[in-house]
């Protein structure tokens, strides 16, 4: 019966564990934009892992979004950054792009987050 008991309490533990994490600080990101380029332009996160993402430019307005993450166009300038808060769930590569006509390379500045396992 004790040993019943004891799986008990350590199977509900182990339940709540999840639910704890979900409440867990993002990790903050910050991405810099400029003609015709995100710095870093390549992300990696992990799946479930809550993320804040920064914008700021160092020149015009830019904008960033991710049709594929769902994260909906933002637009930032120089003297106010933008930021971006989600959780990937799904392993994968997943496109993001300039959302603000910026120039002549505007179709060129993209990038790309990688959600691992």
């Amino acid at each position: 019966m004790r040993f019943l008991k004891g799986l008990l309490i350590v199977s509900a533990a182990l339940c709540a564990l999840p639910l704890a994490a979900s409440g867990a600080e993002p990790r903050k990101i910050t991405v810099v934009a400029k003609k015709y380029e995100f710095t870093p332009s390549r992300i990696e996160v992990k799946a479930g892992e809550p993320v804040e993402i920064k914008f700021t430019s160092e020149d015009t307005k830019h904008g960033f979004v991710s049709k594929d993450l769902k994260i909906e166009k933002i637009v930032f300038t120089r003297q106010s950054p933008g930021k971006v808060t989600f959780t990937a769930e799904k392993p994968g590569t997943y496109a993001f792009k300039c959302a603000r006509f910026c120039g002549m390379g505007h179709g060129k500045m993209k990038g790309e987050i990688v959600v691992t396992p």
